[in-house]
Parts: C-alpha cells; structure tokens; sequence
C-alpha cells in the first residue's frame, strides 16, 4: 500500500509540472563549435584597421570575410601620401587558423599584393606576394587585436617614365591591427 502512494504521488508530481525551459531567448543559436568561444554564433566578418600605419602616413583597412572553421577571405585596401609621393594598393590574402577557431589564436596569412605609385614625374604598378604569422586574439565581444610579421617580395611591373623605383625585393610585413569582428 505505502509503494502505491508513492508512485502516486511521483505520477501527480511528475504531471503537474512545468515544462523546463533553458535560459536562452529566442534570439540565441546553438552551435556545434569545438570550444564554447563562439557561444554567441559563428564569426562571419572582421574590420580591421593598422594604427601604426596611420601614425606613419598611410591609411590601411582591411575586411575579413569567413569561409569556414579555419579560413577566411582577407582584402586591404592601402594608401598614402607623403612629399610628392602617392600610392595606393590592394592585397588580397587568405588567413589560416590551424587551431580551427577562426579570428582567434594561431594565424598563417598568406597574400597576393597590386600597387600603383608616383612620385614626382614617376609612375610604376608594382605587384607583389607574401606572408606573414602570428597571434590574433579576439574578445568574447567582438574587439579583435593581430599582432604578427612576416615577409613580401614585391617587383615593380613597368614605369611611365625612364627611371625605376626602389621597391624591387624582399621587404618585411608586420602585423600589428586593431579591429572588430562580427
């Protein structure tokens, strides 16, 4: 008798319960990533910008498209100004993260690389590809700090006028961006 009202009461129990409800809204994503990093969805886009650039006259900006765990889609977009000289480029580039956390930790970025400069009554397209590898470490909000380095080998393509420019060979690439991901 006494094992029957218990499994009464458990039954009442039991059916006069709520139903569990998680802590989440409506508006959180589950996903299926390999640490809790991205507890907010995956990353699809980073903006960065390079401070050091800027304070040495160039303006450097670049966006980060995702094309999955451990890559994404990288183009800058470079000029400057000084004296009589002006350029301005574009680099097209693929980072890699090895770790499988895309925008955070470990990153390899290789880069293809079209200038155009002048100076004075010279002109040249320069083009060029490189490297570089660091560290990238984005906070849980979205603020994403790259600090690397690396090398480029870049070769000037044809002048308008007769003399050359000095941007033939091998020069170093630093990292050393600011920005945000979303």
């Amino acid at each position: 008798m006494r094992t029957l009202a218990v499994l009464a009461g458990l039954a009442l129990v039991m059916g006069r319960s709520a139903p569990a409800a998680a802590a989440e809204g409506r508006g959180d994503r589950e996903t299926d990533h390999i640490d809790a990093f991205d507890d907010g969805g995956p990353r699809s886009f980073g903006l960065f910008f390079n401070p050091l650039a800027l304070a040495l006259g160039t303006l450097a900006a670049e966006g980060d498209f995702v094309l999955g765990d451990t890559a994404a889609l990288s183009i800058e977009g470079d000029w400057m100004s000084a004296g009589g000289a002006s350029a301005y480029g574009v680099t097209v580039g693929v980072p890699l993260f090895p770790w499988r956390v895309v925008f955070h930790g470990f990153y390899v970025h290789p880069r293809l690389m079209a200038a155009y400069g002048t100076n004075g009554g010279l002109s040249a397209d320069v083009a060029g590809f490189g490297g570089t590898l660091g560290w990238q470490h984005t906070f849980r909000f979205g603020l994403a700090l790259r600090v690397g380095g690396g090398a480029a080998y870049e070769v000037a393509l044809g002048q308008t006028s007769g003399a050359s420019f000095a941007v033939t060979g091998v020069r170093p690439l630093l990292d050393g961006e600011v920005g945000w991901v979303f």
